[in-house]
């Protein structure tokens, strides 16, 4: 548990998505029609995209 405290504003725990994947995603949500990226996650990546990116 105490691995995964923040400290300063920053956290420990290791990202689950590799920087080619979290860029995939934002280029799609600008080429995309949605305005904000919460709605665009959850409507499209999380249901559409959960395939190509598995974790």
């Amino acid at each position: 548990m105490a691995a995964y405290l923040i400290i300063e504003g920053y956290s420990n725990k290791p990202f689950r998505l590799a920087v080619s994947e979290v860029m995939t995603i934002v280029i799609a949500l600008h080429q995309s029609r949605y305005r904000d990226f919460k709605a665009y996650y959850i409507h499209f990546v999380f249901l559409c995209l959960s395939n190509e990116f598995p974790e």
